[in-house]
């Protein structure tokens, strides 16, 4: 397998609920369904499992903050601005 491949699985395992947990309940078979080598599937039963939970969680914490503050929430304040007579809607 290559470097990139297994970022991509790395990557799939900080964001991917059900991949992370088949993982840790099984990191054998769950890497090598995934098609990994058995060096990679061996350095990989040695992640540290706390860390990758943590990670795995700020990492969700962050998406469903950049969802919050996107393009509909700068649209409601402008609006609550006008409603309150702070200024007009103006588009940009």
């Amino acid at each position: 397998m290559s470097a990139a491949s297994l970022e991509t699985f790395l990557a799939r395992l900080y964001t991917d609920e059900r991949l992370r947990q088949a993982f840790l309940a099984n990191p054998d078979e769950a890497t090598i369904e995934q098609g990994l080598d058995e060096s990679e599937v061996e350095a990989l039963k040695h992640i540290d499992r706390a860390g990758l939970e943590f990670a795995a969680r700020s990492f969700a914490h962050k998406r469903a903050g950049h969802a919050r503050s996107g393009p509909r929430r700068l649209w409601i304040a402008r609006l609550l601005d006008c409603v309150r007579g702070n200024r007009s809607v103006q588009r940009r």
